[in-house]
């Protein structure tokens, strides 16, 4: 993670330098819609517990980015935590797992680093495309009867997205964005002694509104 970070801040260290270019510095409000899904493969039996679930929350971000108006910003995005929700099950059956399973986990740490490509002028407002890839740690919270615990792990996911953006007062503006991201896989072994298997896909659109400011 913090090879990760060096290695962003470096990048756009240069690229500040390299272009001259002014900077700014902002907060954006996002609404994410995640959509999780996963596998949880038993050792002994070989049975396969599917699920899925969706989770909609609200979510602050920070952001730096280049200001050149050259029509190619490139910036870095934080985001301290986005929570996944949770879902439980409770099973019955002779073989001694009978409980309450609960799958909860969490992204923590989320860094994206972007590029927003101007694509066209509409009421004199850029248009512009978003690419991006972010770096996250999910962290796992469950509560399983079998005992069992996943390792927290690290992800990177792809963003795609569109926007437009405009002036405010002053050095003020603006940012509207609607990204989807696609995640890695997250594929582990259980801690413990069940030796159980979990594999679990994320996908996230966000809708998100963003206040900048120029120096």
């Amino acid at each position: 993670m913090k090879k990760l970070t060096t290695i962003v801040l470096s990048f756009l260290f240069l690229t500040f330098n390299a272009a001259k270019a002014e900077f700014a510095v902002g907060i954006t409000g996002a609404f994410h819609s995640l959509d999780a899904s996963g596998t949880e493969t038993t050792r002994t039996s070989g049975e396969k517990n599917t699920g899925s679930h969706s989770e909609d929350v609200m979510v602050p971000e920070l952001f730096v980015e280049t200001a050149s108006g050259s029509g190619l910003e490139v910036g870095i995005s934080y985001i301290p935590t986005r929570e996944m929700g949770s879902k439980s099950r409770s099973d019955s059956n002779s073989e001694g797992d009978t409980g309450t399973y609960k799958a909860e986990a969490e992204l923590d740490n989320v860094i994206q680093l972007y590029a927003d490509i101007d694509l066209a002028e509409i009421g004199g407002n850029p248009v512009y495309a978003k690419i991006g890839v972010q770096h996250a740690s999910i962290t796992t919270l469950e509560s399983l009867n079998s005992g069992s615990t996943y390792p927290n792990q690290d992800v990177l996911g792809y963003t795609i997205g569109l926007g437009a953006k405009g002036d405010l007062v002053g050095n003020f503006y603006y940012k509207a964005d609607l990204t989807y991201t696609d995640f890695e896989d997250y594929s582990s072994m259980s801690d413990g002694n069940t030796g159980n298997k979990v594999e679990a896909s994320l996908e996230d659109v966000a809708a998100k509104l963003s206040i900048g400011y120029k120096f």
